[in-house]
């Protein structure tokens, strides 16, 4: 069964929401001043302290200095770290700093998304492959090419592969079964306007997501 991630929390209420609806990972995007979905630590801490222990915490960030990213873990001591633009150079030493899985996002509108999906080491705990808008970050609520994320899939195996970008209720089963992926990833797709979640959505997104026959 596929793994479910709400990312882009950022109310006491959605996370209840998530929680109930049987998903399976939190996203929480902090220190990113120019995100509609962006949290300070003590809101993230706030709301992460929320979360029954079958349900993930991932701190999401933009940051490259290895100081802040460090940061943010001592701060919330997340079950995951999601690193979007790291280079393997620096994911590698968020590894060796931080007690907690590390998840790179690469971007799948990149020309290079292939090689750079691949230059990761097998070190990393899973990779996420998104459709990046400005600032470096997903939540655009844009698709990309699935076949070039079934390619991916395929060439970082073993590592687990999350599908974001464009995920709804109504195209993330199909995008199941395209891509096989391990997890999917969906903000955008259960809004009501960014930042704002939507519960029916939420429900009904985990629900399509996780029926597909692995």
């Amino acid at each position: 069964m596929v793994m479910v991630k709400i990312c882009g929390v950022t109310r006491e209420e959605d996370v209840n929401a998530v929680v109930d609806a049987g998903a399976d990972a939190i996203g929480f995007v902090v220190n990113v001043e120019e995100s509609p979905r962006n949290l300070s630590l003590r809101e993230a801490r706030n709301l992460m302290e929320q979360l029954p222990n079958k349900v993930d915490s991932v701190a999401v960030t933009v940051s490259d200095q290895l100081q802040e990213i460090v940061e943010i873990y001592r701060e919330l001591t997340p079950d995951s770290i999601q690193l979007h633009g790291a280079t393997s150079r620096l994911a590698h030493q968020v590894r060796l700093a931080a007690d907690a899985k590390i998840i790179v996002a690469v971007d799948a509108r990149s020309p290079d998304a292939l090689e750079e999906a691949i230059s990761h080491p097998a070190s990393i705990d899973a990779l996420l492959v998104d459709t990046y808008g400005p600032g470096g970050l997903g939540g655009t609520g844009c698709t990309h090419d699935w076949n070039l994320s079934r390619k991916i899939r395929d060439a970082v195996h073993p590592i687990p592969m999350i599908l974001a970008g464009g995920l709804t209720s109504e195209n993330v089963s199909h995008a199941v079964r395209a891509v096989r992926p391990y997890g999917v990833d969906v903000s955008t797709g259960v809004e009501l306007q960014p930042g704002i979640k939507d519960a029916a959505k939420i429900t009904q997104f985990v629900r399509k997501a996780k029926e597909v026959d692995a």
